[in-house]
């Protein structure tokens, strides 16, 4: 009977002592999982104080420029000329602020849910000169090239006309920001069956593969802390990834390290029976369909 009751004894205090160490196990794998949550609370923390700087820069100072500007025009303390080119420059600052503000408000309705698809027939053709256009200032003041390529003219497709264009203009305003300058820009455009495929290449410096996914993450600058050298708030291409995919569509990024990159789109046609037409599209930056 003593024997019984020692192996019994034993037996419990096996059990308890195995209890005791998936318990141990369990509070460590905790313990583990609540670091690496603390740690990404930290780093969101972070990217967001990095993020409200960035754009208290990018809205400041193109602001000061126009306010400055627009004030020597005013006290008349420039001649025609100089009025002439300070109130281009005013354009372009003005355009560029435009750009930057649509984009937060932009963010803003896709966290919130508040972003509906709205379809109609697209003319691609049309859109893409029109962006190219409206970017033509930053294009020119790098000395890039632009050159478009679609597959077929006119190049018609259903979808959201506003979504494609502030995905393409974001795709754009990326490949002009980091390109070499008096390189080129290729934009591509095919249909393949009920599918639109898209394609902007640059010759910039390209991104390593392991950061290839980080840079479709809200508020993550690759080139970022006090010796940035790019513009930007680490909005655009989450924005252009999320508008993408409302449009049933994909973007991936290839290209290797010191030859540029190539953002690839392709995006289903949606059914609508609307007959409205989108031409080029360019209603989203100025109220009035201001063509650049």
């Amino acid at each position: 009977m003593e024997r019984i009751a020692d192996e019994i004894l034993l037996d419990e205090l096996k059990k308890r002592l195995e209890e005791n160490r998936i318990a141990v196990a369990n509070l460590r794998a905790m313990t583990q999982n609540l670091e690496a949550v603390n740690e990404k609370l930290r780093q969101s923390e972070s990217l967001k104080s990095d993020f409200l700087s960035n754009i208290r820069n990018e809205i400041n100072n193109p602001l000061m420029s126009i306010m400055g500007m627009a004030k020597q025009i005013v006290d008349r303390k420039a001649d025609a000329d100089t009025a002439r080119t300070m109130a281009s420059t005013i354009y372009h600052e003005a355009f560029d602020l435009d750009f930057q503000l649509r984009n937060i408000f932009a963010a803003a309705e896709i966290e919130a849910g508040e972003t509906t698809v709205s379809v109609a027939q697209v003319d691609v053709t049309a859109l893409v000169r029109g962006l190219i256009a409206a970017f033509g200032h930053k294009v020119a003041e790098k000395r890039l090239t632009v050159v478009f390529e679609p597959g077929e003219e006119p190049l018609t497709f259903k979808t959201d006309p506003d979504k494609l264009q502030k995905a393409l203009a974001n795709l754009l305003a990326n490949a002009i920001e980091f390109n070499r300058e008096g390189k080129r820009i290729t934009i591509r455009a095919w249909r393949e069956r009920a599918r639109l495929d898209m394609s902007i290449a640059d010759e910039g410096l390209g991104i390593l593969e392991r950061d290839r996914k980080k840079v479709f993450d809200r508020f993550v600058q690759l080139d970022a802390g006090i010796r940035k050298r790019h513009k930007g708030h680490g909005l655009g291409l989450s924005i252009t990834k999320a508008l993408i995919e409302m449009l049933d569509g994909t973007i991936t990024l290839t290209g290797a390290e010191g030859n540029g990159c190539v953002f690839t789109i392709s995006i289903a046609e949606l059914g609508t029976d609307r007959a409205d037409t989108s031409g080029n599209g360019n209603e989203f930056i100025f109220e009035g369909g201001t063509q650049f």
